[in-house]
This record gives structure tokens, C-alpha cells and sequence, in this order.
């Protein structure tokens, strides 16, 4: 509640050590978390994305760096790549990011994600 009372946010998600992670997910969770960021099922791309976040928390900045000063502070990123998207999609960070993440002097964690095709063993033929 401090930090979203300080930065004026409302996050996606919030976690609690020790508690369960969601409602679905019993999960108990192992460390605290303030979760703000785009929509999962947001296509806009992963500039216009990134840029839409910056946006909001480059005037916060030295509300952040007080947070990355006391707390573990990660910027965590993850893209997931879809079937009807280019076969070389351009993921880029320009100088806009990395000055906000050396300002800020956070960890920063990338990943990819790249759900399977379906293959043939999950399709479900019907007879006539």
C-alpha cells in the first residue's frame, strides 16, 4: 500500500511473502512484489509497450531510486512471442530505457516466452 500510495499507482498485482500468490494459484509466495505494467493481452508492440510504461514512471524517478535504495529492485520484462507474429520479431531497447534503468540502478530480468504450436496429437477428429 506504501508504494502505491507513493508512486500513485495501482499495480496488476501485488504479492505477499508467505501468502498465496492468487485466489487460483495456492502457491504460497517467497518474496513480496508490486507488479505494474501492461495488459497480458496487449498487441500494441514491445517499443510502444515499454514506451507507455516509461511514460508513467520517469517523473516518479526519485520515488523510485528511494525503493531501488531500500528494497531488492527488479525491472522484469516478459515477451511472449505468438504464432502471428513475424518470423524475426525486433525487440529493442533504446537509449530512452537504458538511461531510465542506470538513473534508477536496478536489476533488470528479461525472458522470452514462445508458447508451442499446436501439433497434431491435440486435434480432436469427429467421424461423420
Amino acid at each position: 500500500m506504501e508504494i502505491s500510495r507513493s508512486l500513485e499507482l495501482d499495480p496488476q498485482k501485488v504479492y505477499v511473502k508467505g501468502e498465496p500468490m492468487s485466489i487460483n494459484n495456492p502457491r504460497k509466495s517467497k518474496n513480496n512484489g508490486w507488479i505494474y505494467g501492461t495488459s497480458y493481452d496487449n498487441r500494441a508492440s514491445f517499443e510502444e509497450q515499454l514506451n507507455k510504461i516509461l511514460d508513467v514512471l520517469e517523473p516518479k524517478m526519485s520515488i523510485l531510486k528511494g525503493y531501488a535504495k531500500k528494497y531488492e529492485c527488479e525491472f522484469s520484462c516478459a515477451i511472449f512471442l505468438l504464432e502471428d507474429l513475424p518470423s524475426n520479431p525486433v525487440i529493442k531497447f533504446n537509449q530512452r530505457y537504458n538511461d531510465f534503468v542506470r538513473e534508477v540502478d536496478a536489476e533488470f530480468d528479461f525472458d522470452i516466452y514462445y508458447p508451442p504450436l499446436l501439433d497434431e496429437s491435440h486435434i480432436v477428429y469427429e467421424e461423420d
